[in-house]
């Protein structure tokens, strides 16, 4: 977990010199007036893009949700857009918007579901660079019915965006430049970048993607030609434009205009300090068009084995239901710094104390299966913990709280309300797992948190923007930063660091054991079983790119290779980083890319359960090419081991 560390001292600890007439050593231009505003227009930003999640739920017949808008600069806040979901026998429905007691905008639900609706935010407070506005449901069924406050099918604003007003400014000074949202980072570098410049990128595209993290950031990575002008084209909505060279020259320097760039300049010692300041908070500071760090330090991070909901940004633990009242939290074990089981979890809260005609029980469940239960007590208050089975734990294990209510009832419309409230100060304990728990790509981020070493087997541009990817990727699944090393690819291969390879054309050391290889004609997968080994002989041989995760006895090592085919594994990263939401779906030991398919997840170990199976149940193997046939080749698909082929136990050491 990130240490804060006191403003006291990271103050002192840093020296940013604000490079300005007469107070520099280095030639800066004068930084222009910001560029005069186009036609205002309005700008649409999806709930996503801000970092609120597709949907807004209003359970009940009536609820509140509140939203903390940006302003961002030369834009505010005008409406609030989307379609509603209504929820069954509903009568009437009104939604509204206020701010700071003002009400802004009451709209009547249309009957149809598939209707847009706009609701006008105008008139919004502004406090420091945000409007806070609540949104509040009002719900009337219709004559009769009596509806359990529509809890399994809420009212639903699905499709949600804000509608900003006015014309976006264009950043003059450092700390200006990146904005509190960004839509894409475009990153500049040499054709042949030397390590600095390579390890620059890694540090500068992993900071963003922690920065914005709840945000589907587009990063990309372009070459530098020479003579060729940069950056090469105007910034898009809510783009920003980074130049990383390395030299003698230290410093951030934004150019002025219409289309400013911001260059980032240093050697192997300063260039890291540099990404640092333009990456953190400290970045404020910098009011000036030219800014150089000359100390910026790292927060350390920690991996303890009891931290608090609140420290796992679990806040928000409180509900209010009639009959039956539902609180979940998340256990991510991103913030818990590291793959962890022996999960354990201190329970104490209270709820609204039950009269005498009703009792009820707590109960705790994760996915399907109850792991706890317990009666209410008269009070209201409980303190309890509750064990998380290992076999239940994944990278973010929902968790919910529910009391359920049974006994005397009085009709409809005349059940009182009850709120349950989980205690955010409650304990969390854990220890760390080794092998991590779950396994496989399902380990990523928290095995290779805090520092992960990187190598590339072939040091240029090409594999430079490979490791980008795969570190983007990993990095949208947690706030707490990735910090990449970039080393030689036999350091990253032969240490006992967390590494991430990028061997493109193949040629993975045989220290590190793939779920998934293949040798000639012959396609290799090991099994979870360091006995079992399946050999499948395919011709012609099948041509792959992968991106694999293996536990080395000591380390997590993910891999992107390929059979001497990159534009396979080029392909696979490509859609990997093409919608955010792919990284959470990030599991098991490979994602495959084989012919024109889609990329696929592939679990040899359950392959061979499978194989195992159908072994016992039948005397003629089912030929594998019939599973793997496509379009004039072959393809691996996520079932192929569920056909029975021959099964070569084996002795090897990992």
């Amino acid at each position: 977990m990130p240490l804060r560390v006191p403003r006291s001292i990271r103050m002192s600890a840093v020296v940013v010199a604000l490079l300005t007439a007469g107070l520099t050593a280095l030639p800066v231009a004068a930084t222009p007036p910001a560029p005069a505003a186009a036609d205002p227009g309005d700008h649409s930003i999806t709930l996503a893009g801000l970092g609120f999640g597709k949907n807004l739920l209003f359970p009940g017949r009536s609820h509140e949700v509140s939203l903390t808008l940006p302003i961002l600069p030369g834009l505010a806040p005008a409406a609030l857009t989307g379609t509603v979901q209504l929820p069954p026998q509903l009568a009437r429905g009104t939604l509204e918007a206020r701010s700071a007691q003002r009400l802004l905008d009451r709209v009547e639900l249309p009957r149809d579901p598939r209707t847009p609706i706009r609701i006008s935010l105008a008139g919004a407070e502004v406090r420091g660079n945000a409007v806070a506005v609540t949104l509040t449901s009002s719900l009337s069924p219709e004559p009769g019915i009596c509806p359990d406050d529509w809890l399994g099918q809420p009212l639903t604003l699905s499709d949600a965006a804000v509608t900003y007003f006015g014309e976006e400014q264009q950043p003059t000074t450092v700390a200006e430049f990146l904005p509190p949202v960004l839509q894409k980072l475009t990153m500049y570098l040499p054709a042949n970048p030397s390590q600095t410049e390579s390890a620059a990128v890694l540090a500068l595209s992993t900071a963003a993607a922690a920065r914005y993290t709840n945000q589907p950031v587009a990063v990309e990575v372009r070459r530098i030609d020479s003579g060729a002008t940069v950056p090469d084209h105007p910034p898009a909505f809510l783009e920003r434009q980074v130049v990383i060279r390395a030299g003698s020259d230290t410093g951030l320097r934004i150019s002025g205009g219409p289309a400013p760039a911001l260059t980032v300049s240093g050697d192997e010692k300063s260039m890291p300090t540099q990404i640092r300041l333009l990456t953190s908070d400290l970045a404020r500071a910098a009011m000036a068009g030219s800014a150089v760090a000359l100390g910026v330090p790292v927060a350390p991070q920690l991996a303890p084995d009891s931290i608090s909901l609140a420290a796992l940004g679990q806040n928000q633990l409180s509900a209010t239901a009639v009959g039956y009242v539902r609180v979940n939290f998340t256990l991510d074990m991103t913030r818990l710094g590291r793959p962890s089981h022996n999960v354990r979890v201190n329970l104490h809260g209270n709820h609204t104390p039950l009269p005498d005609t009703l009792n009820g029980q707590l109960a705790v469940t994760v996915g399907d299966r109850q792991i706890a239960a317990w009666p209410v007590d008269p009070s209201g208050r409980f303190d309890q913990w509750v064990s998380i089975p290992n076999e239940l734990l994944s990278r973010f294990t929902t968790v919910s709280v529910t009391l359920q209510q049974a006994g005397l009832t009085h009709g409809c419309g005349l059940e009182q309300p009850v709120t349950l409230t989980i205690n955010p100060d409650g304990e969390v304990q854990s220890n760390a797992a080794r092998p991590p728990v779950p396994g496989g790509l399902g380990a990523v981020p928290q095995a290779l948190l805090p520092q992960v070493q990187v190598g590339l087997q072939t040091p240029g541009f090409a594999d430079t923007v490979r490791a980008t990817q795969m570190l983007v990727a990993i990095q949208r699944l947690t706030a707490v930063p990735l910090r990449p090393e970039l080393v030689s690819f036999d350091t990253a291969a032969g240490s006992d660091q967390p590494a991430v390879l990028v061997a493109a054309d193949g040629g993975v050391p045989g220290s590190i054991v793939l779920p998934l290889d293949r040798s000639g004609d012959t396609l290799i997968v090991y099994g979870d079983d360091a006995d079992l080994e399946t050999k499948i002989e395919l011709r012609p041989p099948l041509s792959f790119g992968s991106l694999q995760a293996t536990w080395t006895g000591k380390r997590l090592v993910v891999v992107g290779t390929s059979t001497q085919a990159p534009e396979h594994l080029d392909r696979l990263l490509n859609w990997l980083l093409a919608d955010p939401d792919r990284s959470f779906r990030l599991s098991g030991p490979v994602l495959l890319q084989a012919g024109d398919r889609e990329p696929e997840f592939f679990d040899p170990a359950a392959g061979i359960t499978e194989q195992i199976a159908a072994a016992g149940k039948s005397d003629s193997p089912i030929p594998v090419a019939a599973r793997l046939a496509l379009a004039g080749g072959v393809v691996l698909a996520v079932g192929l081991l569920a056909a029975l082929v021959i099964l070569l136990p084996r002795k090897r050491s990992r």
